[in-house]
């Protein structure tokens, strides 16, 4: 003869005071009035057809059948919380938030997101791109590809390269107006960051001070919110801009951007952040193996100096 299970919710009642011995601790606990747990305890009893507490006077006892029971019911119970905890645990991790800049997002992470999916195709990637930096504490963002927080105890950052800036130009621009050093700039027109404070900004007239150059007019030319569309205005040949290798590198590479003045300086480091607690999460450190792996060959195969090197001669 088969015996129909009493309700889950009734078993959690007693259990939580058979582990008490109290009525009024349990109720605490499950966050309900104390009648509330007495009137389950009672439903039970019914149910099952036998007693399972001695009721005295200030006191609470296990009859010999709650006795027999409630152990059972209280590895039940763990067992059960336990279980759920590793299904909610196992597709939690499966999943990853990465932040990073938009244009650094669309310039360099994009192009190489397809071979994390390869490699990793349990880990369902979310890639959240603002200019805004988000706040790492409230734990929406697992990873942040940014260049550089500061001091701060609780994350973990690693270098992944140093970024450097230049000025490039098409060349079909370059053909149309050779631009042999950097006063030449005057004859041309020069593609600005709009917002001079921002991360991954750049600024003309910084540029130009910091090399003595008194005669270019920086306040010409077109302006742009994002460094994205500053490499786009380049390539389409619209003027010239300063460029972060990072974001310029692939262009340089496929001849659509030409370094200019054999010069470059180094700026920034793009670093791979997290909370410290996150560190060894399965899905975080994978992520963190990969992108090292990817800024390594960055490194190799597109070194500044190389590329700036390897820029043809002024016409």
């Amino acid at each position: 003869m088969s015996i129909r299970l009493p309700p889950l919710e009734s078993l959690r009642y007693f259990e939580a005071a058979a582990r008490h011995l109290s009525f009024t601790q349990a109720a605490q606990e499950l966050c309900v009035s104390q009648s509330a747990v007495s009137q389950k305890v009672i439903q039970l009893e019914e149910r099952l057809g036998y007693k399972l507490f001695e009721r005295r006077t200030r006191q609470l006892l296990l009859t010999e059948a709650g006795a027999t029971l409630y152990p059972v019911i209280h590895a039940s119970l763990i067992e059960i919380r336990d279980t759920l905890s590793e299904i909610e645990s196992s597709s939690r991790m499966s999943k990853l938030t990465v932040y990073c800049m938009p244009s650094f997002a669309s310039r360099w992470l994009m192009p190489r997101l397809h071979d994390f999916h390869i490699k990793h195709p349990n880990i369902d990637l979310h890639l959240v791109a603002e200019l805004t930096e988000p706040n790492f504490h409230n734990e929406i963002v697992d990873i942040g590809i940014c260049h550089g927080i500061g001091d701060q105890p609780a994350m973990e950052q690693r270098l992944l390269f140093w970024d450097y800036v230049y000025p490039v130009a098409s060349p079909e621009l370059l053909q149309q107006q050779p631009l042999s050093s950097p006063h030449d700039l005057t004859e041309t027109v020069l593609i600005h960051d709009s917002l001079p404070q921002a991360k991954l900004s750049t600024s003309w007239q910084r540029w130009l001070v910091e090399r003595g150059v008194r005669d270019v007019d920086c306040s010409n030319g077109y302006r742009f919110n994002q460094a994205d569309l500053i490499v786009q205005a380049a390539v389409d040949g619209r003027g010239v801009a300063l460029g972060r290798h990072v974001l310029v590198a692939r262009e340089v590479q496929r001849g659509r951007l030409v370094p200019l003045f054999q010069e470059y300086e180094r700026d920034d480091g793009v670093y791979v952040v997290c909370l410290k607690k996150l560190v060894d999460r399965p899905q975080v450190a994978a992520f963190f193996a990969w992108l090292q792996e990817q800024a390594d060959a960055f490194t190799r195969e597109m070194a500044v100096e190389q590329i700036v090197a390897a820029a043809p001669a002024p016409i």
